[in-house]
């Protein structure tokens, strides 16, 4: 019985009449007196303290109990002491990590907040994103790392974003009509070697994507408007089309059709911001192309004729399209680059390109292209006026780099000096300005194979290579001389200020020095060797000395840079190397189309630019204290 319970049952006895009456047995019986009090203290002051259990033989429940009462007590110690430090300023505790005897603690303060925590997964799905970093690779990190989200989680945001964005810009899968075996005329990418009618089999080909333009305009136009790029007191938008193909196995191609606006002037030479309207596996042909395109090219005669409405405001379009020669020939329905007329803007053949007389310049006009000889077919951008199909300034370089250096080796092979100490020469000379370049001979064959070089590769050989290592110095400074004055013609014709004329001079007197004939030295029987004869002139070469400085004074509100495929062929480059590796090449069942997957990443992209996701999250303030 408790000492309340007997003082009730004394106090009954005493005052019988009272019985509402109750006492505190404590104060009854002078329990709660404060000697008794100061002796007990004495009692546990002396009495050993209580042991507390390790911590590697207590349950999770009193793990959990004891890191509540530290942070607990730990919380109320920092805002005791915050005020002397940050005074009225309030600290709050976000989180902290701690350890006791090797076992890590990890506390958060406060409720979760729902919103903050998405957009820091949102991020961290954007760099995941953007840095192809693989679901294994980012697993094994946070594995590492506690204070990363969780895979599960940042996939989960992944495909929510996806859900998301594909309501808005959906995608279609669109079947390709092909046979098991297509025959595509080839068009070697150097446009000298002409080979017709090599017969490629085609097994692996499945559906197409097609994401809708006019989707996409509806999606950024408000964010181009915001950010100023976009004028809705003069409602015009520059669009560009491009398109490229690149090799994804032995036999497939992976081939995109894209659109950039140029207005966006500060991102229009990034990847990301060409979108993706077309893709599939397959090859460059025109048939296959009109099959895809067709809605796309619907869409785009839609935008020319009647513009596109958004948020009330009508949207009147100027259409432009570039890309490689190749692509370029077959989307304008024109023969290939080796055929008698190769020009897609004049009416040059080969017969009359020695005719000087001829002022070649643009004089095609897309109302009656067919009547002009070498165009077979009607263009698939009908739309795109003939002096709007702009050529590439990359491939200008490419493909006139490729010839300069063919007819450097054909000249020494001419004159037999193509041997192992000369090619060993050469290979010393490109190890020496970093270029890594070998020479091979195949099985069973006589000539001999060379590396094929990238772009800043060729552009470090055309500026750096001593030719003095492989010709005589009087040679060697006339073909350096050639060299020079086109890779200044190369920089010049990216400048977007650079005056037309100017150029126009410029090219004619390279072209001048590059027809270079001999000349019989006086009081001698000696002939000085010219440099190339007019038969070695390719259509690229046509088209800079004909027809680039009309394109840069016709264009010259944007700039021939404007109009470079590069971003595109980086984008093509990126998807093929991120979405093709250890795959069956889009030929198996047992996934997902790499098609498809390219095309939701594209949106997801899309989300990330235009929907101000931050790609970072700002850092604390970190400092250590030993």
């Amino acid at each position: 019985m408790s000492s309340t319970a007997v003082a009730n049952a004394a106090l009954k006895k005493l005052f019988p009449n009272n019985e509402k009456s109750l006492i505190s047995g404590v104060h009854l019986f002078g329990i709660h007196l404060e000697t008794l009090k100061q002796a007990r203290e004495n009692c546990n002051q002396l009495r050993p303290p209580k042991l507390l259990k390790p911590l590697e033989l207590c349950s999770k429940t009193t793990l959990n109990r004891r890191q509540h009462e530290f942070g607990e007590k730990l919380k109320q110690y920092s805002q005791t002491e915050g005020v002397k430090i940050y005074g009225e300023d309030q600290v709050n505790f976000k989180q902290i990590s701690y350890n006791v005897k090797n076992m890590d603690f990890h506390i958060n303060y406060g409720s979760n907040n729902n919103k903050e925590n998405e957009e820091k997964l949102t991020s961290i799905v954007r760099v995941v994103d953007q840095n192809y970093i693989p679901r294994e690779g980012y697993r094994a990190l946070a594995s590492i790392e506690s204070n990363l989200e969780r895979e599960w989680a940042v996939s989960n945001q992944r495909h929510k974003i996806t859900r998301n964005i594909n309501q808005k810009i959906p995608i279609t899968l669109i079947n390709i009509p092909i046979n098991s075996t297509q025959n595509e005329s080839v068009f070697e990418d150097n446009l000298n070697t002409y080979s017709v009618g090599i017969t490629e089999t085609i097994q692996n080909i499945k559906n197409g994507g097609y994401r809708s333009a006019k989707d996409i305009l509806i999606y950024i136009v408000p964010v181009l408007i915001l950010n100023g790029i976009l004028d809705v007191n003069n409602p015009i938008i520059h669009l560009r089309i491009s398109g490229d193909g690149r090799n994804v196995g032995r036999k497939i191609k992976h081939v995109m059709i894209t659109m950039a606006i140029l207005d966006d002037e500060q991102n229009i030479n990034k990847p990301d911001y060409h979108y993706t309207i077309v893709l599939y596996p397959g090859i460059e042909n025109y048939e296959i192309l009109e099959v895809l395109m067709a809605p796309f090219i619907q869409e785009l005669d839609e935008l020319k004729n009647n513009g596109l409405t958004i948020n009330g405001i009508i949207w009147n379009f100027e259409l432009y399209f570039s890309s490689d020669w190749k692509f370029l020939s077959i989307c304008l329905g024109f023969n290939a680059a080796n055929s008698n007329y190769f020009c897609p803007w004049c009416q040059i053949s080969k017969h009359n390109q020695d005719n000087n007389q001829i002022n070649w310049r643009i004089n095609k006009k897309m109302e009656n292209i067919l009547e002009y000889p070498g165009h077979n077919k009607k263009p698939l951008f009908y739309m795109v006026p003939l002096d709007h199909w702009v050529p590439d300034e990359l491939h200008i370089m490419l493909r006139i780099w490729d010839r300069l250096w063919s007819l450097v080796l054909a000249e020494l092979k001419e004159y037999n000096q193509f041997d192992n100490i000369c090619r060993d020469e050469i290979i010393q000379e490109m190890n020496r300005i970093g270029v890594n370049f070998q020479f091979w001979q195949e099985r069973g064959a006589n000539t001999w194979n060379h590396s094929s070089l990238m772009g800043d590769d060729k552009l470090n050989v055309l500026k750096n290579f001593n030719l003095n290592r492989i010709f005589p110095p009087s040679r060697a400074r006339k073909i350096r001389d050639l060299w020079d004055r086109f890779n200044q013609i190369y920089l010049n014709i990216k400048l977007k200020n650079y005056d037309s004329q100017q150029f126009q001079f410029e090219v004619e007197d390279w072209l001048e020095l590059f027809l270079t004939p001999d000349r019989l030295i006086p009081n001698s029987t000696h002939t000085e060797k010219g440099l190339y004869k007019l038969s070695e002139i390719t259509p690229y070469i046509h088209v800079l000395v004909c027809h680039m400085s009309e394109f840069m004074e016709k264009h010259k509100q944007w700039g021939i840079k404007a109009f470079s495929c590069a971003p595109v062929e980086k984008k093509n480059h990126q998807q093929v190397t991120n979405f093709f590796r250890q795959t069956l090449k889009d030929g198996g069942d047992q996934r997902k189309s790499a098609i498809v997957e390219i095309l939701e990443f594209e949106n997801r992209m899309l989300f990330y630019l235009f929907d101000n996701v931050k790609p970072f999250i700002s850092k604390p303030k970190r400092i250590c204290i030993l």
